[in-house]
């Protein structure tokens, strides 16, 4: 694993911990109390994180491949 690599997948750690211990129990508990309006915004940054991490990991792995040959 690159030095690149695992800046990335320190970065996607963080985002998921933002994202999915922060903001979505955040959102849910003010939906449930009676705060807000049900939170839409939520189902596709939930949905696209791990495949956009999975995509961005695997374009970096496939740049290193070509650069080393």
């Amino acid at each position: 694993m690159s030095k690149k690599e695992k800046r990335w997948r320190r970065v996607y750690f963080l985002l998921y911990l933002l994202i999915y211990g922060l903001v979505a129990p955040l959102s849910l508990i003010l939906f449930f109390i009676g705060e807000e309006s049900f939170p839409f915004f939520i189902i596709p940054v939930v949905l696209a994180l791990p495949a956009m991490k999975h995509n961005h990991i695997q374009k970096i792995r496939e740049k290193e491949g070509l650069s080393k040959s």
